[in-house]
């Protein structure tokens, strides 16, 4: 089977007819050549991207009242802009070094 590169300029158009078709493909017909299953010693070593690089990692926020003591919360906002995601990673550190135990 010929090898076929695309770009986007070059894909052809999604229209209803090729929407259908896709959905009638079977997985038998989805040629795999330059895309091998993974063998089971690979997915066994398998770690997301999001613990390889914690950039990727974007985790839930969830809007809460806290009280913090004021000097606790006067230290923070002593560095400037940013005090809320700084107290985030110091409570992320403490948790994940105790979850590690």
């Amino acid at each position: 089977m010929p090898i076929v590169t695309r770009t986007l300029d070059t894909l052809p158009p999604i229209n209803e007819e090729r929407i259908q078709k896709i959905r009638a493909m079977q997985d038998k017909d989805i040629d795999l050549f330059d895309m091998p299953a993974l063998t089971q010693e690979q997915l066994a070593r398998f770690v997301p991207a999001k613990l390889l690089n914690r950039s990727l990692y974007r985790p839930v926020k969830i809007p809460v009242k806290i009280n913090y003591d004021a000097d606790v919360l006067e230290w923070f906002r002593s560095f400037g802009k940013g005090y809320q995601t700084r107290i985030n990673e110091v409570l992320r550190k403490y948790m994940l070094s105790h979850y590690a135990k």
